[in-house]
């Protein structure tokens, strides 16, 4: 089939460019109207509850949150609830799994909070919160009066009034909350500071969920120019944080490494083809296919932002290896119609070329495309973040292996009208080189195929111990530009300590060069998507651009300094950014990389416990910060996470992966804490989200390979040549796992799915590879050259050496294509040089590699079983051969990241409803999940929680010593 529409194509040139010309019309207008963003958005549907009732956090507690928090567990869709008790108010987020909608969240909501409202003490006042998140803080201003004809009091009554007002009618605008200009008075939530000046009126524009952040950042300015005239004389609107300014780096920035990726790579084309009409199509089609992939991206909604851009940018040197390969046959085949006398009509030769090759390469770039559907079934917010990815780069791929078999064919056969002359390859300066150094290595392999062979593998399994040293992260930090300081203090500050401190680290932050403004808060703006208590500070840092700091420090290195400076007795820090902190305060609670969640009954054994994990994490080497929730002389403000009371501990961690220092400190507490009964401990933080993908990872990757297995089986028709095909996934990840060693990254989600779109670029590798091989032993069979085993080199010689060029190309226009990349500085480059780094090292060593044991194993199956017709015996060489090909495959497909190599506990999850009650002591089971079932003494025990471990503590007679099984304390421990 693919060939009949080869031959259409080539015969219908015209109608298959009117047909191009209009698609590429519509994806003008496609790009003109995609909205543009920094990253997806990674935000979690949430439903926020909120109530009022001016009672302690103990009472609210118990009379108010914890109820609730057990009505609101049996919500269908429900990933997680946590609640917040404070003096007066009370703060639900009710947080659910990927999939559902946040409308027909709300109602679900609803109706179950309608159920215990009439339960609820008198006076109590309670809502659903805005259709919003801590995510959705978009922009913020700050009301300055130069002029001092307006006190604090009219600029903060001008903001609720007017400003407030006007703004929370925008488009996409949940609400506007505001925060500042009541001075110190003791019943003020929250007070600011702008530059360590004192007191100032902040406005908090929060965007409405799934909204696109630049449009309604824009729509706001908007708004501000036009109620500029209506300020107050002598006040000014200074901006205090803008995620704009964030969205248009990051956009530009991936902009500027796509032309640089279509330019290096149609260099490389002029370079290698040295023959215009045969590269101008190649070329060509990089812009092409690029354009063309904004049509389904509108269409399933997706933005045009770092993720969706870098799919298209990873694949921006594999998109035209098909018609590399296709254009340099035909020009081949032309040199040697030449070279023959121009016998028969060159127009059919050039067909006979596109036909001969359109197919294989067609299904290389299919392989390429479908090789990242196992991406797709990523969930929460790794899924949310790399599915755009993989939509745009399959789109990129499926395109450009449509354009192979339509716009390729016609444009070919259209430049057949310029007569040009076609020079033998053997002439072109390039291959001259590349046949003199490649021949003799080429004929040295085939004389010595099995030590070739057993050499690879044992590079291979020298490998393994390298790649078992890399350290493990969940995603690497996407710096995006501003800091976000994030000190605590005791609980019991008092509101003019509070505007004190909050004034004193302002001023430290705002006397370093490269810092522009400095923004701060302690406690809460007025809106239920923020329930920080007054002993939290948040200090949004605006930084100068990086061509305008002092020396030549790295962002990591600035927070160092900084972290330095702001050593302040009582106060524990925290380094983060604007909307990393916002993702991961929804997703798990904790702000820092590492969190320790501590649940049990009572909150005064849980501070306990929190702080003697604080003095054992503090000297694990790596700990920067680490603090403990304390509730001072009386309680202060109480967690409830899925129905148990908690307490979080919190460590910030530099200079170390979190995967090792995970290990190093889990081992810490487990040999010197004593847990009370009925108490448990759960890491989170970026580790619990490890776990999540290292267990999703045990899915993808063998999902992944053997999709690829199919796809190649169903082009080739043969095992052993699929074999042969997939031997390159072992070659290419030799040179991955050195170049993450030598870079100094860690083994994370973006590196995964860069050796997932390795595994593709492989596979084509191979196909080519294979491919030229396979037609040129057809080839003298047909002329009955295929006699001996020197026949049999001579051809593997003329399909390896002499068609060395468009494998060349194709692996230069890939590696090429991804250094545009590994060099860039700009916004996103820290996610996209891990996701090309083992793209880059692999293609390295898959090329040199492929170009040595390629032959050597092609050369060990055809001399076996076609040309010596052994296909009944020599058990052995299958054997070998089998184990060549599949085992290193298998070995790699099988290894997890090295955070596999950590305690193997895994994040207890929300479980259904009929589940959520201990079955043994009737208490809710919450995040501790549907527990596990132990033999002793002959009878089944269910183990899930404190409660039940403790009912048959207390009754040894009747229960023996069940508690006392290694299941029970690895529970009691939280593991």
């Amino acid at each position: 089939m693919l060939s009949k529409l080869i031959e259409f194509s080539a015969r219908n040139k015209f109608l298959v460019m009117i047909c191009v010309a209009a698609a590429l019309a519509v994806a003008i207008w496609s790009i003109q109207h995609i909205s543009l963003d920094a990253i997806p958005d990674l935000s979690d549907s949430q439903v926020i509850v909120y109530s009022q009732w001016d009672k302690s956090p103990s009472i609210m507690e118990d009379q108010v949150t914890h109820p609730i928090v057990s009505s609101l567990l049996e919500v269908p869709g429900v990933k997680a609830i946590r609640g917040f008790s404070d003096v007066g108010v009370s703060y639900i987020y009710v947080i659910f799994k990927d999939g559902t909608d946040i409308d027909s969240d709300r109602s679900r909501v609803a109706e179950y909070l309608n159920r215990v409202l009439p339960h609820l003490p008198k006076g109590v006042k309670t809502q659903l919160g805005p259709d919003a998140t801590g995510v959705g803080w978009v922009f913020q201003y700050a009301l300055v009066d130069k002029s001092g004809k307006h006190d604090l009091k009219q600029l903060r009554s001008f903001q609720d009034q007017n400003l407030r007002d006007a703004l929370a009618h925008v488009t996409g605008v949940a609400e506007v909350a505001s925060i500042g200009g009541y001075g110190t008075q003791s019943q003020v939530t929250g007070v600011s500071d702008l530059d360590g000046q004192g007191d100032v009126v902040v406005g908090t524009v929060i965007m409405r969920f799934g909204e696109n952040a630049l449009n309604v950042i824009n729509r706001v300015k908007t708004k501000l120019q036009e109620v500029k005239k209506s300020l107050p004389e002598g006040v000014e609107i200074k901006i205090t944080y803008d995620r704009s300014q964030l969205i248009e780096r990051a956009i530009a920035n991936l902009r500027h490494q796509l032309i640089e990726e279509m330019l290096v790579v149609s260099l490389v084309i002029l370079l290698f083809l040295w023959h215009f009409p045969s590269a101008f199509i190649p070329i060509i089609t990089i812009p092409i296919a690029v354009i063309l992939s904004f049509i389904p991206m509108l269409g399933m909604k997706l933005t045009s932002n770092i993720m969706s851009l870098a799919g298209i940018a990873i694949s921006m040197g594999v998109l035209v290896d098909g018609a590399i390969v296709q254009m340099e046959n035909v020009y081949k085949h032309l040199e040697l119609w030449e070279a023959g006398g121009q016998k028969g009509d060159y127009h059919e030769i050039c067909l006979k070329a596109l036909k001969e090759v359109g197919p294989a390469v067609f299904f290389s770039l299919l392989v390429i495309a479908v090789s990242f559907f196992p991406i797709f079934t990523l969930l929460d917010q790794e899924g949310r973040l790399f599915k755009p990815l993989a939509w745009s780069k399959t789109f990129s791929m499926a395109i450009a292996a449509i354009l192979v078999v339509t716009l390729n064919p016609a444009l070919r056969m259209w430049l057949l009208r310029f007569k040009t002359k076609y020079y033998a390859e053997s002439k072109h300066p390039i291959s001259r080189v590349l046949f003199r150094l490649y021949n003799p290595v080429c004929r040295f392999v085939l004389t010595y195929p099995k030590h070739v062979i057993a050499a690879a593998v044992a590079l291979f399994l020298a490998t393994i111990p390298v790649y078992l040293k890399l350290g493990s992260e969940f995603m690497p930090p996407l710096w995006e530009g501003d800091i976000l300081y994030m000190p605590v203090t005791t609980p019991d500050i008092s509101v003019p300590g509070a505007m004190k401190l909050l004034q004193t680290e302002d001023k430290i932050i705002k006397s370093f060069p490269e810092v522009e403004s400095v923004w701060g808060k302690a406690g809460r703006i007025d809106s239920s998507t923020d329930p920080a208590p007054l002993s939290m500070m948040e200090t949004t840092i605006l930084l100068k651009p990086e061509s305008q700091w002092s020396g030549h420090i790295s962002h990591e290195e600035l927070i160092n300094q900084l972290d330095g400076a702001l050593q302040i007795p009582g106060s524990t820090n925290a380094w983060t950014m604007p909307i990393k902190n916002r993702i991961d305060m929804q997703s798990t609670g904790i702000r820092t990389p590492i969190g320790i969640k501590i649940f049990g009954h009572d909150i005064k054994t849980i501070e306990r416990i929190g702080i003697q994990v604080e003095k054992i994490v503090k000297d694990i080497p790596g700990t920067r910060n680490v603090y403990a929730e304390r509730t001072g002389l009386g309680p202060s403000m109480l967690r409830d996470e899925n129905g148990l009371l908690a307490g979080y501990v919190y460590v910030d961690v530099a200079g170390r992966d979190i995967g090792s220092y995970v290990d190093e400190a889990k081992k810490a507490v487990d040999e010197n804490l004593q847990l009370p009964q009925g108490y448990q401990l759960l890491w989170s933080g970026q580790y619990e989200n490890m776990l999540r993908v290292r267990d999703r990872l045990k899915v993808v990757l063998p999902l992944t390979i053997f999709i690829i297995t199919l796809l190649l089986y169903m082009n080739t028709k043969s095992m052993v040549q699929t074999g042969i095909v997939l031997l390159s996934v072992p070659f290419s990840l030799i040179g991955a796992v050195w170049l993450l060693y030598a870079l100094g990254y860690n083994v994370s989600l973006a590196v995964w799915v860069g050796m997932i779109a390795l595994m593709g670029l492989d596979a084509e590798t191979g196909v080519l590879l294979l491919l030229f091989m396979e037609l040129a032993y057809k080839e003298a069979v047909q002329q009955n050259r295929m006699n001996t085993g020197q026949d049999l080199k001579d051809a593997i010689v003329q399909g390896a050496v002499r068609r060395l060029r468009p494998k060349m190309m194709t692996v230069a226009a890939a590696f090429v294509g991804l250094l545009p990349i590994m060099w860039s500085t700009g916004a996103g480059s820290d996610v996209m040089k891990r996701i090309a780094a083992p793209m880059v090292g692999g293609l390295i060593t898959s090329f040199l590699l492929g170009f040595l044991v390629y032959p050597a194993i092609y050369f060990l199956w055809k001399s076996n079983f076609e040309l010596n017709k052994n296909k009944g015996g020599n058990m052995k060489t299958i054997l070998t051969l089998g184990f060549i090909m599949i085992g290193p495959a298998l070995i790699f497909a099988q290894q997890t990241p090295p955070m596999s190599q950590l305690n193997q506990s895994t994040s207890p999850q929300m479980v259904d409803v009929h589940n959520t009650v201990c079955p043994v002591s009737g208490r809710p089971i919450g995040i501790m999940g549907p527990g596990v079932q132990e033999v002793y003494n002959n009878k089944v025990y269910h183990l899930c929680c404190g409660g039940c471990i403790s009912t048959f503590e207390s009754d040894p007679q009747k229960y023996g010593k069940i508690a006392e099984t290694q299941a029970a304390q690895n529970i009691m421990k939280g593991q």
